[in-house]
């Protein structure tokens, strides 16, 4: 039990404030709002195996419950929900993947080994989970107590609430449960690339040199810039040839598109801001007047902050209202005012103040029988028991089969939100109650008997009717922003057409190469999805109807599609514009080198054009920062390392220079060679190079196609 209670303990406040101020989160029937005539039934293909959508929605659904329980949180943005969505599908491709490799040369985890792991405790998934001892380290014993506890849990005979925190608890364990197997399979899998890998002396200590040694260098550049592209012939045979030494860097790994499109952002105008002007004066005479229902009034008045029954600090009111309480007295109202950081019009009404607490350590029990008169005499035993000197409030709750242990709630937690009904009950008569308080609540379905343990930081807190009102566009603005662009569509039916013309019809036209379909949105504008599944369904040259987008539909989009670049790797003609800029810069180098083959730095120094840096601490594996030119600069370091004190080296090809380095003092770093050492360095480094290399070979052969975009 008292393993149990120590569990229990790392929890939240399950029984009454669990859902406070939480939205519902529904990602559950996603997959079903397939239309009948699309007849989509996969979300993509990962080796060959295609992967459904109910596949793929029984996986989210599992790690998004998994990721509510570990963080107590019930509703996410659209950004976390799309990263939930990646880091699911990603999880699924690396895990199909690994499995069919390991399938192929019969590598297998068996239960005893996923139990072995779990009993040392090392495994990164098993840090972070509530079967902890007292100092936060993973203890196997506090698992297996809640295993057993759970394997006899009776829903009868706990809560709602209770049971479902229980139930979440498990499945989270089998989440973790999973992963432990999964790591054990990388492990061997990565074990065995270890052991195909050697190192000698020889090469660990040239890469010792490679780390330690470092030296000051002078650098003689000639900058790109300096010769105008104009001056530079860049033939078809110039640029085959760059294509040719590329080609392993030109792979598509999926189907991309060069897109172009137009975000119009619907602004209010002068008029909007006069008419909310009028209506918020119109809410304060409202407001001045008595008011039965505060809440629905601040609902019919359109105001973003909730009227809550609980009073708030100071801290946790908007910034703006609580520098004006010095204004107002209580049954006054102040407004209306126009915030500038916010774009909003506002005014409150300063209802009644009380004296409550920053947090609250309580502790609970619940009544709940089918009789009213008897679950009432009960309550009233267990508080005459509590209140008695010396009273053992955790004991009590044992004689009625209840685990209960002291837990602190703070105002920080709960007054951002909107509360009223039970759960203002109970928090309103949490923030009356002294320590070593005990009282019973009549809730909903039945008794609670609260013991206040200890409290902090006594202050003053606010009932007020808060009006904020944004300033947004009006429905005649909206159609005015709208039939402005459609108008412009009309007459530009091709991406061409867009290029040419949007700039003069005041419209800012924004370029995006290289779009795939595992984006979310269009641009980074939210709830574009349906315009990003457009775009993979339309050929070269088309554009798009209007698009009303943003979380506020205060946005409009049309998008283009300029070009498609199929999965495989790219074409010469399709390469071209990517490649052409390494191709003059190639060009440009032959150009300036002959400038500075075979001549003194004093030579160099001489030649027009040519900037000096000198650079400290220079390495061969970092890159040299060229202040002259603003750029760093990756072979810097590797061209001076062989060089003896004041030689100068061979003309260099940089990023945006043609160079000549001069190591200037000699090679020096404080450090011991321990050829043991660095070659268990040398071998892990390269261990991890060849692992990655390898995990891409096996992406690249397994195939991966996402079509996530059509459902999801």
């Amino acid at each position: 039990m008292a393993t149990l209670q120590k569990i229990r303990s790392k929890g939240p406040l399950l029984l009454i404030v669990i859902g406070l101020a939480m939205l519902a989160f529904i990602l559950g029937d996603a997959w079903k709002i397939i239309r009948p005539n699309q007849g989509i039934q996969y979300v993509g293909t990962i080796a060959g195996e295609d992967i459904t959508a109910m596949e793929f929605q029984e996986e989210l659904e599992v790690y998004t419950d998994v990721i509510k329980f570990a963080n107590q949180i019930q509703d996410f943005t659209e950004e976390e929900q799309n990263n939930i969505k990646d880091e699911v599908w990603s999880t699924m491709v690396r895990d199909r993947i690994l499995q069919k490799e390991a399938n192929g040369i019969g590598l297998t985890v068996t239960d005893a080994e996923v139990r072995d792991a779990i009993e040392r405790g090392d495994d990164q998934f098993l840090a972070s989970t509530p079967f902890s001892n007292s100092d936060g380290t993973f203890d196997a014993d506090v698992l297996k107590s809640f295993l057993a506890f759970y394997s006899e849990l009776d829903q009868e005979t706990v809560s709602p609430d209770e049971y479902e925190y229980y139930t979440g608890m498990y499945n989270y364990w089998l989440f973790i449960e999973k992963n432990i197997k999964t790591n054990l399979l990388y492990a061997k899998y990565t074990a065995l690339v270890d052991a195909a890998i050697l190192s000698n002396p020889v090469a660990a200590k040239n890469a010792f040199d490679n780390r330690i040694l470092r030296a000051d260098v002078l650098v003689a550049s000639l900058p790109y810039s300096s010769v105008a592209d104009a001056d530079v012939k860049v033939s078809s045979s110039d640029l085959k040839a760059v294509y040719n030494e590329n080609k392993p860097t030109l792979y598509n790994y999926s189907e991309n598109r060069d897109i172009v499109f137009i975000d119009y952002e619907i602004l209010p105008t002068d008029a909007d801001r006069e008419a909310l002007l009028a209506d918020v004066n119109e809410i304060v005479t409202q407001l001045e007047s008595d008011v039965d229902d505060y809440a629905a009034f601040l609902r019919r008045a359109g105001s973003i902050v909730s009227f809550s029954e609980v009073a708030r600090s100071a801290k946790n009111l908007p910034e703006d209202v609580a520098l004006r309480l010095d204004s107002v007295k209580v049954g006054g109202v102040f407004g209306p005012y126009y915030n500038a950081m916010e774009d909003s019009y506002n005014a409150f009404k300063y209802i009644s103040d009380a004296t409550g607490y920053d947090s609250i350590q309580y502790s609970m029990i619940q009544v709940v029988m089918a009789d009213e008169e008897a679950a009432e005499k009960r309550a009233d035993s267990i508080v005459t028991a509590a209140r008695k000197t010396g009273a053992d409030f955790a004991a009590i709750a044992q004689n009625y089969g209840q685990l209960v242990a002291d837990q602190w709630i703070s105002a920080d937690s709960y007054e951002p939100a909107a509360i009223s009904g039970d759960n203002a009950l109970f928090l309103n008569t949490l923030n009356g109650m002294k320590k070593g308080d005990v009282t019973k609540i009549n809730i909903t379905g039945g008794i609670i008997v609260i013991k206040v343990s200890d409290v902090k930081n006594p202050v003053k807190k606010y009932n007020l009717a808060i009006v904020k009102r944004p300033v947004e566009f009006s429905e005649e603005t909206s159609n005015a922003a709208y039939n402005k662009l459609s108008a412009f569509l009309s007459l530009n039916t091709t991406v061409e057409d867009l290029r040419n013309n949007a700039e003069d019809s005041d419209f800012r036209l924004l370029y995006y190469p290289g779009f795939e379909n595992y984006n979310h949105t269009v641009g980074g504008v939210p709830k574009s999805r349906e315009a990003l599944r457009w775009v993979f369904e339309a050929q070269e040259g088309e554009v798009s109807r209007i698009y009303e987008v943003g979380n506020a539909n205060d946005h409009l989009l049309a998008v283009g599609v300029e070009k498609i670049h199929p999965r495989g790797t790219r074409s010469l003609e399709d390469a071209t514009a990517s490649l052409s800029l390494l191709t003059l810069r190639n060009k440009k180098y032959d150009m300036l080198k002959g400038q500075l083959a075979g001549k003194s730095l004093d030579e160099v120094k001489s030649i027009d054009g040519v900037r000096i840096d000198t650079i400290r601490l220079v390495n061969f594996n970092n890159d040299a920062y060229i202040s002259s030119l603003s750029s760093n600069e990756a072979i810097v370091g590797p061209s001076v390392l062989n060089l003896e004190q004041n030689e100068l080296s061979a003309p260099m090809k940089g990023n945006n220079c043609v160079f000549v380095a001069e190591k200037i003092t000699p090679d020096s770093w404080t450090a011991e060679f321990d050829d043991k050492s660095e070659e268990l360095r040398t071998r892990s480094m390269a261990s991890s190079r060849i692992m990655s290399a390898l995990i891409e070979e096996l992406y690249y052969k397994a195939k991966v196609v996402d079509n996530r975009y059509k459902i999801f």
